[in-house]
């Protein structure tokens, strides 16, 4: 299509790179233009490239040296002028290579969807590694101070809190707030929408502006990791620029995108924050003269972790001596054994295997029993996680309690040393019998000397391969290391955990326990008939929907089928709505969650239930919970294959690879649930009151 792609390559002292890639660039039949713009070097480069000028390829000069933004729209103005709006324009630095599948990946998806104004391939390094700043979120002020100093950098331990998780950029297709400016390919129309780039900066900020400006005008972004393309990391910048004048232009176009695009800095607390930021930049010559950001790293360990924390612990340690006599009478003196159950799951989550457990344990009239969640105090609770939650209404329970343990947000050295040393002087002072915990970074939490003392019983249950879900996968297995070793017994639920287990750490049988998942009988007896409103035929998903639901499969199908509903009930977060929204079938129903005690009815309603997931190291270790679910309530079930439920073989339909999903679906329609031996086996197996004996018989040793 004429008029389709043009691309602007903007040089500044580089020409022998603008050569290079216009070379290489040049014979890609999906350009059809090419505009190389001078930024008025000084070193004879427009001469140099002049000589690049063919029919497709233009260069040219422009008035003066006024930074990026302008020599970007000085080009566009140019190519509009002479040549009339392309539909997309690629912005591009000289120092890159990309290929032309890259190109053609960026222009198939931008036909594809109309709703994303910029597409990039993922960016790597001179080294060929992923680079982190393919992408990025829109910049936060207080974060933005921390940044700009070594010191406050060195302070908190955790620079550039804008940037995304490595995993989450590691997706096919991540949705991202801005786009490195090294190379992207951006649809006109929005380009055009939000008048091109702001030329109120020289250098630096950029992207954010353009990606603020963007995201207002209802577009999204996205990095597309099917392709990618090598920048060789700020050559032009580098050589023309000395570290300090980058660091003033930086600190400029920062205040400037503060001042008028972060709407938040309208309140008078952000503008008392600009001021901070005035300050830290007036500073930073003299900060860097004494070599200030040297003295704070070395100073903050020792600060952090050795002086504080030795008092702190030495305190407590005193104390509890002290009390110790008070401890041990009052727990002579107690008629019920008193549990702490720790949970990662708030209560007003959908009920999932914590829930169930610490219900099960009141209900034996054994224990006294305290479930404890763990919450970020309210200020930093995001908005996404609070839509997400339910009632779960109890009513008083006799021995039952439900308490929050609040913490900080674990981003920064400060808040990691508060949330540790307050936890050690809270929980220290707790007096349970047994204390179940359900994931190794809660050791953090305890000083074990204490409890030792106290002989509190610690029980380690596991419920998920987690290591998956941590980056710094050493620390977290040397945390899961020291819980083992403070542990009494370590309970599973799944098989493949307790495979994992016995090879990683050679425990022995009898310290390991295999508790499954169950269902919660009570509530699948009698539950309440509410009129759902599904449309009918309905084939309905329960439960957390992450970035391993096989959202493709889904869709597919409900496009060839668009008289079959698809209700999908429960929690998402941003990035996967994001995913979500990328669904073109209308017949595919997103109801968010619910409470538990309305499930039961949702099912009974529904003519099949599914469990769509993608299979990878976190879903191979499941044995869900729903499963049983969906099973009581006499439901033909499909699901993904993943050896942890063999158990289920003959009970569900099972498929294993995308292409069967739509004859799986079709069987399980045209097919009426049949009960067996096994089934009824399963059942009555099945419930928590059975699965949790062996629980309970770990818990009375």
């Amino acid at each position: 299509m004429k008029n389709n792609l043009a691309v602007i390559i903007l040089n500044y002292n580089d020409p022998t790179n603008t050569i290079r890639y216009v070379n290489e660039i040049k014979k890609y039949k999906c350009i059809d233009r090419i505009i190389v713009v001078d930024n008025k070097s000084p070193d004879g480069s427009y001469e140099k490239l002049r000589k690049l000028s063919v029919d497709n390829i233009d260069v040219i000069e422009t008035d003066g040296n006024k930074g990026y933004a302008y020599g970007n729209n000085y080009a566009i103005r140019y190519l509009n002028d002479k040549y009339g709006e392309h539909n997309y324009i690629v912005i591009s630095n000289p120092d890159v290579e990309v290929s032309e599948d890259a190109y053609n990946k960026c222009l198939e998806f931008l036909d594809n969807n109309s709703d994303v104004a910029i597409c990039a391939p993922r960016m790597y390094d001179i080294n060929d590694k992923p680079h982190q700043l393919s992408g990025w979120k829109l910049r936060n002020l207080h974060n933005d101070i921390m940044d700009s100093s070594p010191a406050l950098t060195a302070l908190v331990n955790r620079p550039h809190l804008e940037r995304y998780t490595a995993k989450y950029l590691s997706k096919d297709i991540a949705y991202v707030d801005c786009c490195a400016g090294s190379f992207f390919m951006i649809r006109h129309e929005a380009f055009k929408k939000v008048n091109y780039f702001d030329e109120n900066t020289f250098l630096y900020f950029e992207e954010d502006i353009l990606g603020n400006k963007l995201k207002k005008s209802g577009y999204k972004n996205v990095v597309l990791n099917t392709c990618k393309f090598k920048h060789y990391e700020s050559v032009t910048v580098d050589q023309n620029m000395t570290s300090y004048r980058k660091f003033k232009n930086l600190q400029k176009s920062k205040r400037y995108y503060h001042t008028h695009y972060n709407d938040k800095c309208n309140k008078w607390y952000n503008k008392w924050k600009i001021i901070r930021l005035d300050f830290v930049t007036l500073f930073r010559p003299i900060e860097d003269k004494i070599h200030l950001s040297k003295l704070t790293a070395k100073l903050c360990p020792i600060i952090s972790k050795g002086i504080v924390t030795l008092f702190l612990k030495f305190l407590i340690l005193l104390i509890q001596i002290l009390l110790l006599p008070v401890s041990y009478i009052s727990r002579k003196l107690r008629r019920k054994e008193k549990v702490l159950y720790f949970s990662l799951v708030t209560w007003k989550w959908i009920k999932q295997r914590p829930h169930f457990v610490a219900m099960e344990l009141v209900n034996t009239g054994k224990y006294k029993v305290d479930y404890r969640y763990q919450a970020l105090y309210d200020r930093f609770t995001p908005d996404h996680e609070k839509k997400n939650l339910v009632k779960n209404k109890v009513e008083k329970i006799k021995n039952f309690r439900i308490l929050p343990f609040k913490i900080f947000p674990a981003v920064t050295r400060f808040r990691i040393f508060l949330n540790s040393n307050i936890a050690f002087f809270r929980t220290s002072f707790w007096n349970y019998d047994t204390i179940i915990l359900t994931h190794p970074n809660q050791i953090d939490f305890f000083f074990m000397k204490v409890h030792k003392l106290k002989k509190t019983k610690f029980i380690y249950e596991a419920m998920d391969n987690y290591e998956e879900w941590e980056e710094d996968k050493d620390g977290y297995l040397d945390k899961q290391r020291r819980l083992i070793q403070n542990s009494k017994h370590l309970i599973v639920s799944s098989d493949k955990l307790r495979t994992k287990f016995i090879e990683m750490y050679g425990l022995k049988d009898d310290y390991i326990t295999l508790v499954r998942n169950g269902y919660d009988r009570r509530t699948f007896e009698a539950y309440e008939k509410i009129n759902t409103n599904l449309k009918h035929p309905s084939i309905t998903y329960i439960g957390t929907v992450d970035d391993w639901f096989d959202f493709d499969s889904i869709n597919e199908y409900a496009k060839k089928h668009k008289d079959i509903y698809f209700n999908i009930i429960g929690p998402m977060n941003p990035a996967v709505k994001e995913i979500a929204k990328n669904i073109e079938a209308d017949n595919v129903i997103f109801h968010g969650p619910i409470e538990h005690h309305l499930v039961p009815k949702y099912i009974e309603d529904s003519e099949i239930m599914m469990m769509p997931f993608l299979i990878n190291d976190i879903i191979e270790y499941v044995d869900p919970v729903k499963l049983y679910e969906y099973l009581y309530m006499k439901k033909p079930v499909v699901s993904s294959y993943w050896k942890e439920l063999d158990q289920f073989d003959g009970l569900v339909y099972f498929y294993h690879e995308k292409e069967e999903f739509e004859d799986v679906i079709n069987k399980a329609l045209n097919t009426k649930f049949k009960e067996n031996d096994k089934y009824k086996k399963l059942i009555n197996d099945s419930t928590w009151e059975n699965r949790l004996e062996e629980y309970f018989k770990v818990l009375d040793k």
